[in-house]
Parts: C-alpha cells; structure tokens; sequence
C-alpha cells in the first residue's frame, strides 16, 4: 500500500493551519455569542479543554445523544485516529486503538494499552469495555501515553466516561426511541434532593431489537436485549466533605451475532444450521469518592471502587450448519481499585501526589465445539469436543506525582512520574482428548501449565506550554508509559510447545508531541492540532499461525521489537452564525513494523518471518468527522434543528497475515482482502423543540447511503473457502421522543 498522496498532503494542511492562527482576525466582527467552554478532568482536575496540554477529543452528552450515540465502541466514529472493534461480537472482548497502539488479542483473560475509565473507576477486563451510554456528562479520548496520573496499561491513551451527577433541583426526564428492525428503547433520569446535604439522581435504560442479521436455516433474526441502571448519591456533611456513592449495573440477554460469509449474496444473511447461538452479560459495581479539603490549598481524595462481571457467550464462527469452529466463552472477573492523592495550589504552583492499587481476578472457560473438523483429511477422525481453563490474579500498585509550575506569565513547565509494580499469576490447562491416540507423534492432548511475573517500571512526563496569548497556547510533551507483560491464555491446539510461548514481556513507549491549542474570530472558532512522534519497543502483537502439526490456529501475543508510528491530528469547531455550528476532526497515522520478527512454529523449532514495513492491523491511516447542526426559530412555537454527521475511515486490515501452510514461513501471505475498504457514513436528524425545552421530538437516520461494511473479519479461506466478518449495521431510522418534567 502507498501512502505518498496523504503524506505530502498532511505538511501543507499543518502548515496552512498554524498559519491561520497566527494571522491577525482583525476584520472580524464583534460577535455576541461564542463557543462554550469545554471542561475536561484529563489532569485529575477540572480544567478548560484549551487550557490542557494534551491531545484531547472530548463530546458533551447532549452531542452524543444527538448523534445518535449508545455504546462506548461508537466513539470511535466520532473521533479521528481511534479505531474500537469487538472481534467476537457485540458483549465480547473489546480491543481499542488509539494512533495505531492497541491489542486485537481476545483471549478472556488480556486487556490492551488503552486505559478504560468509566467515573474514576478502572475497567481493566476487555470483557467489560464495552459501555452503554446514558445520562453521560461527556467522554474525553486522551491521546497518547497517561503513564503519570492514570497508570495502568495507557501506553495508547485512555477512554474517560463522566456521568452526570445529582443535581439539588429537581430535575426528571422520560426518553423513548422507536425504530426500524423492532427496535424500541427507553431511558428515564430523575434526580432532586432527598434530605439536606443528600442529592441523588437515577437512570435506568432498556432497549431491545429484532435484528438485521437473519439466519435462512431457521428464519430466526438476531435479537437484542439490554438493560443498564446507575444510582448516585451525593453527600455534603459541610462545606470540606464531599462523599459520592456510585451504584451501576447492566445486563445483556441477547442472540451472539452471526458472521457474515464474503462470499454471500445477501451481506446479512447466512445459513448456520438450526440452534441458537446466546450471549449473556451482567456487570455490577460500586465505588465511593471522597473529597476532603485539608486546607483551602490541598485536597485529599480517596476513590475505592469494585466491578464485577459474569459472561457466557456462544459463537458460532464458520458460518455454516456444520460443527467446524464453535465455541463457548464463559468469563467471570472481580476488580478492585484504590486511590488515594492529594492535590495542592501554591504560588504558580499546582501539584498532585497518590498511590493507587488494584487487584483483578479472572477465571474462565472456554469449550470447543469441532465435532465436524477432522484432524486429518479424509480419515473421519474429528476433533471433537476440546476444553479449556484459566485462572488469573494480577495486582498493581503505584506511587505517582506531578508538578506543574508557572515559569512566567507565558511560560509553564510540567514534570511528572510513577513508579508501578505488576504482579501476574497465571494457571491454565488446556485437554484435547481427540489428541490421545497420536501421542507416540509427539503431539500432546493436555497441558497444565502455572507461572507467575512479575514487572516494576517508571513511566513519566515532561511537558512545556507556552501562552502566546490569552487565546492561543502551544505545548511540546516528551511522555513515557509501558504496559506490563502477560500470558497467552486463547485457543491452542500446541500443547506440547505451549510452555515456551505462554510469556510475553512488557511494552513501551515514548512519545514525542507538538500541539497547539487556540480560540480565533471571536471565540466562535476553536482550533487545535497535534503532530505526533512514536519510539515503540516491544510492542504486543497478536498473531494467528498454525500448529505444523495439526494445522490448527494458534491465538498468540508476541513481542515485536519496534514500530514507527508519527502523525497528525486537526479538531476545528466554528460556530460563524448563532444558529450554526460546524465541527470538523482529521487524523492521520501513518504505521508500521519497524523491526518484527514474526515467530512461525515449524516441525523443527521455530522460524521467523520479516514483517518489518507491514502495516498492523486495526491502524487505518486516515480518519475524518464532520458535524453541521442549523437551529431556527419558529416564531413562539419552538425551534427545528437539522444536523447531519458523518465519518470516514481509510483502508484498514485486521490481519498481520497468516502462513499459509502449517509449518513453512516461507508461504507468509498478506491477504489484503481481509480487510475493509476505505469509506463514509452518513447519519442524519431533524428535531423539534418547544419554547420551554421540556418536549423534544425528533426523526433521524443512521447510514443514510445503506452502505454495506465489515467492523471485523478473520481468515478462513482455508478451511471454508471464504472469510468470516462482522457486518456494521445497515441504515436504521427512527424517531425519539422526550420530555423533561
């Protein structure tokens, strides 16, 4: 792939760019309105968006709900250079890219270098990263290394979801959604003052759905069922003490997704044979913020939060009535995290100091279903039924701090650092019985394997911002973050080399960044840019590659020596009239295996294939948004508004490649069709709103050019003769309805 046109385009738009903001807007008109401040907590504190040096895309709730917004995985289309996929489904694993560092593995008991927050809590587990939206205040996508403040396994960055909190007014809305494809879901929010000092606010959220995935075996269509739940109550003894309790839940109870076949007629039909494929998710958790002012210049925090899940999901992956690649996953985890920190202010001083500690538990399962998969061609002799079991203890704990300190009235200098420790136990056995009869060829049907790591490291930062003017500032940052090492714990058929490949050792990363942040023709105009430099060492790969012997997969993460990576981001936000508003996003990344030495098993040991200059997968290297929002008025009878967004996404491939027969590196392919075209999607609404903004009525389409798309896709020509995908979600229209008491 060359991609030449979009490097010499991207010098000249940066150029244009930084340009524009240094020009003098002196024929602007005085206007007398102006963007809304956009307040982030990126820094474990309340700040404006372009008071922080750090590359930031952050979203209102009101902005999600209007673009149509309901799960954390759709972010990904609203903001350039994040790339979100579930490789199993929707209530699978989730893997999370950010400029091109995530983890696509999806064995149950591994999570990726993107930090998951969801109200100061942790949600370390990629089982439960996958987040329905509601009564949200605002999400912020922190790009790049956190490794100071935030700490655990955010080499690529971190996903921040802030609810909104109990108000001491009363305040009750009603949201109800109706659509094609059976789809109906409902929201309700009521929040007030319960006694004095005690405010509380709950939201409850349900939505279900016929589906648009059909099965022509039975007729069935895949069907979904969610529901989620949050109380918080907030506490004020005095005007020192603030306590917030935090209780969530959510439920899913719905049909697996279907794979779609490449070489279907219809993109969302398929025959797979008469069961029923299940998936069933619930998550509950709670957490405890307490705020308590020592003094009127420092603060002590302690944030104390559990989540745990349970999840059984079925899948059905060869897209045929046949029994070739079924499986069963069943995960349960436990998490618990504590921080405690303090922040103080001084003169031209802003400090913050903690420790932090978290100890997750995962146990699972997984059972496979090859019933009619023969080991050897031909013979009738199948694998059968093969099963797997794990469990998993990993502790961290943190000492962290961070100084930021005005050098003048221009210029500011921030220092931070943390030292954490990573402590993995891991106990996995994996039994084959199919297997049994070929032990004299070496070829093992049980592994018991245990092991322990054990990772201490310091990660940090050093940034530099310089003020230009009151609306214009400029940072430069030099960041350090590593995730710490792990063990494979996915589908393996090897048993008998498993032991040397289990262990795969820490990443690292340090990343170079200049950025600009500014406010132009008034403060109607808002405008940041950041370019973007990697050194990626020991990156964590998955891979995919046969058993020499068998042929079967092996799931495996491995490190690879180095990556480069460097790009460009460009966030533009103009509201040039009251009534319009235009948010325009671009991000560029360009990646790839600097240094990569693939390991292929092969009957004599294990070979290596050169992977340096391939693109890895899930790193498209151009992404867009665009969101156009025009209100009028109506003369005393409300206000309409017409909003139309849309993304684009360039060329992207899930897959390093694959060798092609078992055991010969030399057959290493790249197969580019196991991938997703470059592409636009188009949503669109229209929305009316009385004088009082208590009734809201709106009609809106998702996908308006019906385009036909894969989110995901895995290699199965050899066995099938044709790949497996995910399919994005075709057009879907609708009308909400909500009411505010």
């Amino acid at each position: 792939m060359n991609y030449l046109p979009y490097n010499k385009a991207i010098l000249p738009v940066a150029i244009m760019l930084l340009g524009l903001s240094q020009a003098s807007i002196t024929h602007a008109a005085q206007q007398a309105f102006a963007l809304e401040e956009i307040i982030v907590t990126a820094q474990k504190r309340e700040q404006s968006l372009q008071d922080v040096g750090i590359a930031i895309s952050a979203f209102d709730g009101e902005t999600l709900e209007a673009m149509g917004v309901t799960t954390s995985n759709e972010i990904a289309a609203k903001t350039p250079n994040l790339n979100i996929v579930s490789p199993v489904g929707e209530g699978g694993v989730v893997s999370v890219f950010i400029r091109g560092v995530g983890l696509n593995d999806f064995a149950l008991n591994n999570t990726g270098p993107v930090g998951f927050y969801v109200d100061d809590s942790s949600i370390g587990s990629s089982n439960g990263q996958l987040t329905t939206l509601f009564d949200i205040a605002r999400v912020e996508v922190l790009k790049g290394p956190q490794g100071t403040l935030f700490g655990r396994n955010t080499t690529g960055g971190a996903l921040n979801i802030v609810s909104n909190k109990p108000t001491e007014e009363f305040e009750a809305t009603i949201k109800s959604t109706i659509a094609n494809y059976g789809y109906l879901k409902t929201e309700g929010v009521v929040s007030g003052a319960l006694f004095d000092s005690l405010n509380g606010r709950l939201a409850l959220v349900a939505n279900q759905s016929d589906g648009y995935m059909e099965n022509l075996s039975n007729g069935d269509s895949v069907e979904k069922q969610n529901f989620a739940g949050r109380l918080l109550l907030d506490y004020h003894p005095s005007d020192d003490l603030s306590v917030l309790f935090n209780l969530h839940g959510s439920r899913n109870d719905s049909d697996s997704d279907l794979y779609g076949n490449s070489n279907d007629e219809d993109f969302y039909k398929g025959s797979y044979g008469d069961e029923e494929f299940r998936i069933n998710v619930d998550t509950r958790g709670a957490s405890a913020k307490v705020s308590y002012d020592l003094s009127d210049t420092i603060t002590l925090t302690s944030i104390t939060a559990y989540d745990g899940l349970e999840k059984r999901q079925q899948e059905e992956a060869d897209m045929s009535p046949l029994h070739l690649l079924g499986f069963e996953y069943n995960a349960a985890t436990h998490t618990f995290s504590q921080e405690l920190r303090l922040n103080g202010v001084g003169d031209h001083l802003q400090w913050i100091a903690g420790a932090y500690h978290l100890s997750e538990s995962i146990n699972w399962n997984t059972v496979s279903d090859n019933s009619d998969l023969e080991i050897i061609e031909n013979t009738g002799i199948t694998l059968g039924l093969s099963n797997s079991v794990g469990h998993q203890q990993l502790t961290t704990s943190a000492l962290f701090g961070q100084l930021e300190f005005d050098l003048s009235e221009q210029w500011a200098l921030t220092v931070g650092g943390r030292y954490s420790k990573v402590d993995v136990d891991f106990d996995y056995e994996v039994d084959i019985p199919a297997f049994q009869p070929f032990s004299a060829l070496g070829i093992a049907s049980n592994v018991a394997f245990v092991d322990t790591l054990s990772n201490e490291e310091f990660s940090g930062k050093l940034a530099l911002t310089y003020a230009h003017t009151e609306d214009r500032m400029f940072y430069g940052s030099v960041t350090r973050g590593f995730k710490g090492g792990g063990f494979n714990g996915g589908l393996i058929s090897d048993l008998a080399n498993y032991s040397a490949t289990a262990e795969y050792q820490p990443e690292f990363l340090t990343a170079y960044e200049l950025g600009m942040k500014s406010s132009l023709l008034d403060g109607t105009m808002r405008l940041n840019t950041a370019l973007f430099y990697y050194d990626y060492d020991d990156a964590q790969v998955y891979n995919n590659n046969s058993d020499p012997v068998t042929g079967l997969p092996q799931n495996m993460v491995q490190n690879a020596e180095s990556l480069q990576i460097y790009g460009l981001e460009v966030d533009l936000s103009w509201q040039p009239v009251e009534a319009l508003f235009v948010q325009l996003g671009l991000g560029y990344t360009h990646s790839e295996f600097d240094s990569f030495d693939l390991n292929v098993p092969s009957s004599t040991g294990v070979s290596g294939v050169d992977l340096s200059g391939e693109t890895p997968q899930n790193s498209p290297s151009v992404s867009a948004t665009l969101l156009a929002n025009y209100e009028w008025s109506l003369d005393g009878k409300g206000s309409l508004s017409l909003q139309l967004d849309g993304s684009y996404q360039s060329e992207i491939l899930y897959s390093n490649g694959i060798v092609l027969t078992a055991g010969e590196p030399s057959s290493y392919s790249r197969n580019e069709e196991l991938g997703q075209a470059g592409h636009s999607i188009w949503n669109s609404r229209l929305a009316w709103s009385d004088n009082q903004q208590q009734l809201e009525l709106a009609l809106w389409v998702k996908n308006l050019g019906d385009k036909a798309y894969a989110t995901y896709m895995a290699e199965q020509t050899d066995l099938n003769g044709y790949d497996a995908l995910l399919r994005g979600t075709p057009r879907t229209f609708g009308m909400d309805v909500k009411y505010a008491f």
